[in-house]
């Protein structure tokens, strides 16, 4: 997964060995653009030929992240600024819980990892739910796992959406561009 993130922030990763074939040590390079390039954008796979950032629906979306890996919460927040998102950041599900009913802006999505220690993602949702509807705000799973019943967990904790980890910039405006039009459509 380190190596796929690596090269997913355009860089690259590998282990170099002794003459015995020992791991001897580690290389990383990653390039860091000074400037803004302009036209110029990188997509991950996605089912959608549009641009994510062509569209307007993002600009402005109060985003709840939470995700207790700090490369993880920073990487899925900046793709999420990129499509014009407002994003605040937490580290836990008692961070998330606190920030929802602590926050003058009201989010209108939480991306939230399902594995975070002490309270998951799972609970975490069902404690949302409690007191907010099926609708507002959406909650939309962050997740590593490959588990085929994973999504019916997610629907039982009152989860609208899911994103598998490592995050795309593609898949994400795809999933986030369906769960936005399922809610204004009244789905």
């Amino acid at each position: 997964m380190g190596k796929k993130l690596v090269q997913m922030m355009q860089g690259n990763i590998w282990i170099s060995s002794n003459p015995q074939g020992l791991a001897q040590g580690m290389t990383l390079v990653l390039k860091f653009q000074i400037q803004p390039s302009f036209g110029r954008s990188v997509y991950g796979i996605g089912n959608s030929s549009e641009q994510p950032n062509s569209n307007s629906i993002f600009r402005g979306l109060r985003v709840l992240l939470a995700d207790d890996d700090n490369i993880n919460r920073t990487v899925t927040k900046k793709l999420l600024e990129r499509l014009g998102c407002q994003v605040s950041a937490v580290s836990s599900g008692f961070e998330c819980l606190t920030a929802l009913t602590h926050s003058e802006a009201s989010f209108q999505i939480i991306l939230m990892d399902l594995q975070m220690p002490e309270m998951d993602g799972f609970e975490v949702a069902k404690r949302i739910r409690k007191f907010r509807s099926r609708s507002c705000p959406l909650i939309v799973a962050l997740t590593a796992s490959a588990d085929e019943h994973l999504w019916e967990k997610c629907l039982q904790a009152g989860m609208n959406g899911i994103i598998r980890k490592p995050v795309l910039l593609q898949g994400m405006a795809d999933e986030l561009r369906r769960l936005l039009k399922r809610t204004n459509d009244g789905v």
